[in-house]
């Protein structure tokens, strides 16, 4: 069945329920959006966090990430933890029911491997005592606003359409699906976009083979199986063990029509999405075949949707560049630090790795989560105000975080003042984070 251009149904104008009443509306359960929901709740704020999933913690656990990355500033001799706060609250609930354990090194960098199931727990219960009204299944499909401030947002679930009022919102969908339907300012690189990738887990590994692997000798067993005939993608990815016998792979590159496929593409995503499970079941191949330990193995799970890196970036009052992440940039108002590389999930095999300095970070501006167009709706997570190449470095989950209680803080601080976003003392903001634990950089980490 086809349908032809510009065909369209007419549907009879409708009146939406006000589902709840709230101070701060955030949108999307991921990394950003919890940090977000749980800062302002904890400054007094009245939240409700919509979520489309049935669980939180967006890419941590729908896409079933298993590592927490962008945690450390990396030198030869020492990490060195630059981000803290809220995210280094949930690491040590993580640790208190053997969820997380120790950083991992590798390459140039570290990052910290945790249990799916605990992460969900403790994101569950992280929201419900800080009083977080948390809706699941929840999709946000509209936006009301006038004069540069949000008044509502529709969502949909099985219930039908319904609308949260509030006074201030939090776009943390990833895809800056708030901003785009409010029309507001954002790029989007379809030409360029980061491949996405099909996580998975195995089972019945030998992980004492595998911890004895680097990563040199994995690429070299996977050429191996290129050079044999096997139609494998990527040759370098991360593979690492959080409990005996099982291995979580970052490794698998997925192409419609030989592209990144768009992720505002429904019919793209939903090939992208089969093309990620045959990836998982040749890699699967690949590697009981050719690489120490996995002769056994099995497919245990894949993460229930594929791992997006890129889609919508807003165009902020401040727009972060690839040469600010480089060299290290200080902000006036500043409310995070990233020392993560710029990671481009580009065309070809190998991965492109563009370092910073041993030990160096950069700040990442409470500018780069406002827009000039609005008053009240500012956004945390992938979809910041950033560049490509910036965007590369600054989306990965501990930053999310970190970005996300900024943006909880400063809603609060806005709706306390009965002041527009752009009117909060970017000092004050800085002045809770860190008292709530957060590294700014502007003392030693």
């Amino acid at each position: 069945m086809t349908t032809k251009p510009n065909e369209y149904l007419e549907e009879p104008a409708r009146r939406t329920a006000v589902y709840r009443e709230a101070d701060v509306c955030v949108i999307g359960g991921g990394a950003a959006g919890v940090a977000a929901g749980v800062a302002a709740a904890r400054s007094g704020a009245r939240v409700v966090l919509l979520e489309r999933a049935g669980f939180l913690g967006g890419t941590l656990t729908t896409v079933s990430l298993g590592s927490i990355c962008g945690l450390y500033a990396v030198d030869p001799a020492r990490l060195v933890q630059v981000v803290g706060g809220l995210c280094g609250e949930i690491i040590e609930r993580l640790r208190a029911i053997g969820g997380a354990h120790e950083p991992v090194r590798w390459l140039q960098t570290a990052s910290l491997p945790y249990d799916l199931f605990s992460m969900k727990l403790v994101l569950d219960e992280l929201l419900e005592q800080a009083g977080v009204e948390v809706l699941l299944h929840s999709q946000v499909v509209d936006v009301q606003h006038a004069h540069g401030r949000v008044h509502a947002v529709m969502f949909e679930s099985k219930q039908g359409r319904m609308a949260v009022r509030a006074g201030q919102f939090i776009d943390c969908s990833g895809d800056a699906d708030v901003v785009a339907r409010a029309g507001g300012p954002f790029e989007i690189a379809l030409e360029d976009l980061q491949f996405p990738t099909a996580m998975a887990r195995f089972g019945d590994v030998d992980t004492d083979a595998l911890q004895a692997l680097t990563r040199p000798e994995l690429r070299q067993c996977l050429e191996r199986a290129v050079e044999d005939g096997m139609d494998l993608p990527r040759t370098a990815g991360g593979v690492f063990s959080e409990r005996p016998g099982l291995a979580h792979l970052n490794i698998t590159k997925v192409a419609v029509d030989g592209r990144s496929p768009s992720p505002l593409d429904v019919a793209a995503m939903s090939r992208a999405e089969r093309a990620g499970r045959r990836q998982v079941r040749d890699y699967l191949q690949a590697f009981r075949r050719y690489v120490p330990g996995f002769a056994r193995a099995y497919v245990l799970d894949t993460g229930s949707v594929l791992g997006v890196r890129e889609s919508r970036r807003i165009v902020g009052r401040h727009v972060l560049t690839g040469e600010q992440v480089l060299g290290a940039a200080r902000f006036d108002d500043a409310i995070a630090c990233c020392a993560w590389p710029m990671e481009d999930h580009a065309a070809g095999r190998a991965t492109q790795w563009i370092w910073l300095e041993p030990g160096a970070y950069f700040q990442i501006p409470l500018r780069s989560l406002l827009m000039a167009q609005f008053d009240n709706l500012s956004v945390a997570g992938r979809c910041a105000s950033a560049t490509h190449a910036a965007q590369a470095s600054l989306r990965v989950t501990a930053q999310c975080f970190a970005m996300g209680e900024a943006a909880g803080i400063a809603a609060a601080l806005a709706l306390q003042a009965g002041a527009s976003l752009h009117d909060v003392d970017a000092q004050s903001v800085r002045r809770q984070l860190a008292a709530r634990g957060a590294f700014l950089g502007d003392t030693p980490a």
